[in-house]
């Protein structure tokens, strides 16, 4: 048997002798415990305090044998991604220092559990919400907009911050970052565009597009009842970007396409002057 298969083997034999019999809905419980958590009320469940107490055993025992923090967690996720929460909340008891390397890695091994890893790193408070974006993104560029949907819902009054991080760390997924954050908090959309397009280089017609369809997100199909309110979002929008840097003519421009009143743009621009 080789190194490889030997280790695993270790690592199978010793969770089958932790791990009760009801582990698999126990795990699904988990999953769905972790993604839906509001952070004033995050608690571990005791059978999660001692799955921590056994990964900490595991954690040692690979220590001894030269595992790196990294490598262990690697194992650990591919072979048990359902228990995510107490893997790392092991993980960073232990090397508290080496966070960035442990999300990583753990992202790296099980990207599907990005969200439930970011509500970990959250709840443990090993750094800032901004610095857990920026390692997440640069992790898993694929789900920038879902990391910062996830790490604004818990700190809403960062949200701008967030957003022009993760920006930054992938322009590529922009678009998505400043839509994703934008449905998640309609009413910071003026600062969320702000974030988003103070980072970007240029605005283009690309970037003239997305604010169009983010306006379109942010009003719907508005009816009398709300018309007054999406048309309130929607200059929202416009004022984050002319704060940005676009001009008040290309401001214009998209707010005609949306049948924005000439003389609101102007005053609410004029606010921002």
């Amino acid at each position: 048997m080789g190194g490889a298969q030997r280790m695993k083997a270790t690592v199978a034999l010793t969770i089958l002798l932790a791990f009760s019999a009801s582990q698999t809905s126990h795990a699904l419980a988990i999953g769905d415990e972790i993604a839906h958590y509001e952070a004033e009320s995050y608690q571990l469940t005791e059978e999660n305090k001692r799955l921590v107490n056994t990964y900490l055993r595991m954690f040692r025992y690979y220590t001894k044998r030269n595992f790196s923090a990294t490598r262990t967690v690697r194992v650990l996720m591919s072979n048990y991604p359902q228990h995510v929460e107490p893997i790392l909340h092991a993980a960073f008891e232990r090397y508290p220092k080496s966070y960035e390397h442990i999300i990583k890695a753990a992202i790296n091994a099980e990207p599907a559990f990005t969200k439930d890893i970011m509500a970990v790193a959250l709840h443990t408070g090993v750094a800032k919400p901004a610095e857990l974006v920026r390692i997440a993104v640069e992790a898993e560029p694929a789900y920038a907009d879902e990391i910062v949907t996830e790490v604004g819902r818990v700190n809403p009054e960062e949200v701008e911050e967030l957003v022009r991080v993760a920006v930054r760390v992938e322009p590529e997924m922009a678009d998505s970052i400043m839509q994703s954050a934008s449905a998640s908090q309609p009413e910071k959309v003026e600062g969320i565009v702000h974030a988003t397009l103070s980072v970007l280089p240029d605005f283009g017609a690309y970037l003239k597009s997305s604010l169009s369809d983010l306006i379109n997100l942010v009003t719907g199909n508005d009816t009398d009842s709300n018309a007054i309110t999406g048309q309130r979002e929607a200059i929202s929008v416009l004022k984050g970007a002319y704060r940005a840097g676009m001009s008040y003519e290309e401001v214009q421009a998209i707010a005609d396409a949306h049948g924005i009143d000439k003389q609101q743009l102007a005053a609410a621009i004029e606010v921002q002057q």
